[in-house]
Order: C-alpha cells, then sequence, then structure tokens
C-alpha cells in the first residue's frame, strides 16, 4: 500500500518556512519558543516573581529533555595522583566527563567507551553495577536527583555565599585564622586608582560581553568554559548592574551582577585580557568592588557564583579567601558516588576532596591524607568530614574532632560501597545492565550525550 503522506499536497510540506526559520539570527529563534518567550516576559517582573518563574519554566524544559538524554559509559583507567593506578567509571556529559578526568588524572588516561546510559536509569544503574574500579559517578538529573536523603551525591557544583550585612571594613578584616590576605588585595587595588562606574547602556554591556568577559573566561577555562549566553545578560540587565571599572578612561574589567529574591549574586566577571595591568590583580579589584556595592547598597548576601564539588579546586579556593562559605547546593544535576576504599581512591582523595550533599544531614567532605589534610578541607558551611585511611586508627593517633575515620575496606556513608571483588569487566552494551537497548556506535553515543 503506498504510503499516504507522499500523496499529500507539495503545499503541505512548508519546507521553506523552516529554512527560513534555521536562517534567523539565534536569539530572535529563541524567542519564538513558548518557554523561552516566558522566560523573556519573566525579566521583567519583580525579583521574587522573576526567580520564580525563572525556575518553574526551567523545570518543565528539563522534564521535556529528560527521556531523551544519554550519558556516555566511560571507562578510564591511567595514573592517578602520586603514580598510583587509577580506574575510573564515568556515566556523565561531555563537559562533566573533561572536567572529572582532568580533575581525577595527572596525565590523559585509557578510555574506553562502553555504551550509554538514560538519564532516567542512572540510578538504578548505580545501583546494580559492581565492578572492580576504584570510583564511579554516574550523573543522576532533576528530578531523579531529589528523591535521595543521607545518600552518596556530589553536587555538580556548590555555591559561595559572603555575608554582606556586616560592615565593608569588618569583611577585608577576615576572620582571626590566616585570612588577613585579603588587606593586602585591598591595599593593591587601591593602588590602581581605578575609577568606578554603573554602566546602563547597551553598548557598555555588549562591550563588557564581548571584549572583557569572553575573552578573559575562554583563556582562563579553556575547554571547560560554559559560556553564559547573550539572553542571560540581556535578562540581569533589566534586574541588575554591570559595574565597570576604568584606567585611563577605558573599560578594564567589571562584573555583572543581579538582583535575585533578595540577594544579589555575580553573573559574571570580565577582565581585559592585554591590559598593561596584571589579570590577577584585575580580578581581585572586581571582588573588592563587587563586595563593597552589595555592602552599600543594604544586600545581606552576596552569591559569589558557584564552584566545583571540589575542596582543592581553584576557584573555590580564590572565593574562599574572600571569606565565602559553601551554601546548600541546589543544583539540576547530581553525581551517585561509588567507590572502593583502595589506595588508588586514598591518594586520589588527598588531592582531590569531595563534597558529598547528605541531604537533611548537610554538607559533608569526603578525604583521606589525616591530620594533614584537615587544613585544605577548612571551608565554612561543612557539617561531617571523613577520612579514608588504611588501617584501624593506633592509640597514638587518635580522631581529630568532628572528623569520621574510615579504615579501609570500609567506605562512608554505606551507600557509596562497591562490593564486588571481580576482575575489571570487558566493554558491554550498558543495554544489558539496564535491561534496555544500547548504542553500538561509539560516536553515536558521544552525540547523543546531553550538554547543560
Amino acid at each position: 500500500m503506498p504510503d499516504r503522506r507522499d500523496a499529500r499536497p507539495t503545499s503541505f510540506r512548508v519546507p521553506g518556512v523552516v529554512q527560513l526559520y534555521r536562517q534567523l539570527p539565534e536569539e530572535l529563534r529563541r524567542g519564538l519558543r513558548p518557554l523561552n518567550l516566558l522566560d523573556e516576559l519573566a525579566s521583567f517582573l519583580p525579583p521574587a516573581a522573576r526567580a520564580a518563574t525563572a525556575i518553574a519554566t526551567e523545570a518543565v524544559r528539563r522534564l521535556v529533555q529528560l527521556r531523551h538524554i544519554r550519558y556516555p559509559l566511560r571507562r578510564l583507567d591511567g595514573a592517578g595522583h602520586h603514580g598510583r593506578r587509577l580506574v575510573c567509571l564515568l556515566a556523565v556529559d561531555e563537559l562533566s566527563a573533561r572536567y572529572w578526568t582532568k580533575t581525577l588524572f595527572p596525565e590523559p588516561p585509557t578510555e574506553r567507551l562502553l555504551g550509554q546510559v538514560a538519564a532516567l536509569e542512572t540510578r538504578q544503574a548505580a545501583e546494580r553495577h559492581a565492578g572492580s574500579e576504584d570510583l564511579a559517578l554516574w550523573q543522576v538529573p532533576w528530578p531523579a536527583s531529589r528523591r535521595v536523603n543521607a545518600a552518596a551525591l556530589v553536587p555538580s557544583s556548590v555555591p559561595l555565599w559572603l555575608d554582606t550585612s556586616r560592615p565593608f571594613d569588618v569583611i577585608l578584616a577576615g576572620e582571626r585564622h590566616g585570612r588577613s590576605s585579603r588587606k593586602d588585595d585591598a591595599r593593591r587595588v587601591r593602588r590602581l586608582g581605578l575609577r568606578t562606574r554603573l554602566a546602563t547602556g547597551l553598548r557598555d554591556h555588549e562591550h563588557f560581553r564581548r571584549a572583557l568577559y569572553e575573552p578573559y573566561a575562554q583563556r582562563r577555562f579553556g575547554d571547560l568554559f560554559l559560556r553564559v549566553p547573550p539572553h542571560a545578560f540581556r535578562h540581569a540587565r533589566r534586574a541588575g548592574w554591570l559595574l565597570l571599572l576604568e584606567h585611563g578612561g577605558r573599560a578594564v574589567a567589571g562584573a555583572m551582577l543581579e538582583r535575585w529574591n533578595r540577594d544579589v549574586r555575580i553573573l559574571a566577571f570580565g577582565v581585559e585580557t592585554e591590559s598593561r595591568l596584571p589579570t590577577g590583580l584585575l580580578l581581585e579589584a572586581c571582588y573588592y568592588h563587587a563586595i563593597r556595592f552589595a555592602v552599600d547598597s543594604g544586600f545581606p548576601r552576596l552569591s559569589l557564583g558557584t564552584a566545583r564539588p571540589v575542596l582543592s579546586d581553584g576557584v573555590l579556593r580564590y572565593k574562599r579567601k574572600w571569606g565565602a562559605w559553601i551554601g546548600r547546593p541546589n543544583t539540576w544535576e547530581v553525581f551517585a558516588l561509588r567507590y572502593r576504599n583502595t589506595p588508588a581512591l586514598r591518594s586520589a582523595l588527598e588531592a582531590v576532596p569531595l563534597v558529598l550533599d547528605r541531604g537533611r544531614y548537610g554538607l559533608a567532605a569526603l578525604f583521606a591524607g589525616g591530620h594533614t589534610a584537615l587544613a585544605a578541607i577548612d571551608t565554612p558551611g561543612l557539617t561531617e568530614r571523613a577520612c579514608l585511611i588504611d588501617g584501624e586508627p593506633s592509640g597514638g593517633n587518635p580522631s581529630p574532632r568532628g572528623v569520621h575515620l574510615i579504615p579501609a575496606p570500609a567506605v562512608w556513608p554505606p551507600e557509596a560501597g562497591l562490593v564486588s571483588t571481580a576482575p575489571a569487566p570487558e566493554p558491554v552494551p550498558v543495554g544489558d545492565l539496564l535491561g534496555g537497548p544500547a548504542s553500538s556506535d561509539p560516536e553515536d553515543a558521544l552525540r547523543s550525550a546531553h550538554r547543560n
């Protein structure tokens, strides 16, 4: 029987309309989609209503996409920190795969693509899979990420907050324990003699985005750079401020600040990369003047943005230097963590201490290295700390106060355990593990991966 679709008149096919749509500028195409149009209209609302609408539209958008998301399943094998062989399993999107690979392995490891995992099945796959790897991370998107409590979950990022209800001089003074370097930073910034200006014009905003923010962030983060899209800057312009720092009549740095509920948050920093002034010093100036703006404007808190859930992360440590503390994550994705308490895993955690979201129990640090590692994880906002050790603690080396010592082969929390001691598995289609179809084409698995 002939296909009835082929018998339709040509006038019903309207290929020209589709081609015309694809030729429109991306920002214009974006505004023609219903959820994006709602987002655009919400940017004109008061702060509380705007935030609620933005969260609601993003939730609907992610629910629609959820059943189409696939994560490539990778097995990484290589020399980890301190030269120990480390074997990892990652079922994450492309950007996360690049980050975790670079973070866990000083040198590129051998990578084997095993298949792909449907986003709706990642939690079940994490529970069922018990291989011989040292560590496994399984990406769990919202809303599946909310159906957990006190589990071994690594948030995709952690927010850094600063209490700006205090006087500015008090913030710069720092706490008693080794944070007075902020004073030196402030002194160097004041010597620059930069002029600050709150810009409102479209030309200033476009110059900041194209000439300061994008080149600086691209150079700083490389292939881990996730560009803030133009529409986010447009929305922030309606509900925020562009703080420009000028030297010799030219904008050399700046910060895009955005009102979010009762607080203010930093959407993006921008620094002139070809300036005669040191880039690091200009970044310090951005922090200094953004904090001062929040204090002078009467905002109770300033969001310094987010950082990766690794306590040794350079971005996290830099923001911590300005007095920030880790807040409760509210991310759209988390990573289900499974591991074995092996020498290789402990070596990795010495260099890469992790933040775990323990639900109602708060945030925890999972690390190794004993007493010597405590200073590296000294970050306000953590309610628990667990240190993996080789064997039972000796009587002369008691547990530090507030720290759980976890002797091998035990793991913490118990949900994080990989109990299998079988030899390393050969690559198999992930669909066999999950009872569903799997891709036989590695390139297809990569193309199917959803990137946030």
